[in-house]
């Protein structure tokens, strides 16, 4: 008479199996979560800096330079990246004057800082 189900042997090793598989995917997952919080990240600061630029853009010279001088990082950006900080100047070219601002996450995720460069309103266009 053949029996129906499986024998200690047959669940040991499948057990054995399922946790081996458990133990080499935890640590794909949490580099996984690592990527996905850098990328979001990324992304925020990225708006900030193009939300920035267009505010300042927008403004003349000496209301630029103020602009500049009090520039500060929204609170929502703030409260979702630790340690982020941003930092504007201007410089004038034979084309015109333009801003440049960078984000800079904390070191773990991105060591050079996020750059984004625009022409004050007046400036030389392309």
């Amino acid at each position: 008479m053949r029996q129906k189900g499986f024998t200690k042997l047959e669940l040991l090793v499948s057990a054995s199996f399922l946790t081996t598989m458990i133990a080499l995917a935890s640590p794909l997952f949490s580099r996984l979560n690592q990527v996905w919080n850098s990328t979001r990240w990324y992304q925020l600061a990225s708006q900030e800096l193009m939300n920035q630029m267009e505010e300042i853009t927008q403004l003349s010279h000496p209301e630029c330079r103020e602009a500049l001088n009090e520039m500060r990082i929204s609170s929502a950006i703030r409260a979702a990246i630790p340690n982020g900080q941003l930092t504007g100047r201007m410089e004038s070219s034979a084309d015109g004057d333009r801003v440049i601002l960078a984000f800079q996450l904390p070191a773990s995720v991105r060591s050079e800082p996020i750059v984004l460069v625009g022409w004050l309103n007046g400036g030389a266009t392309p």
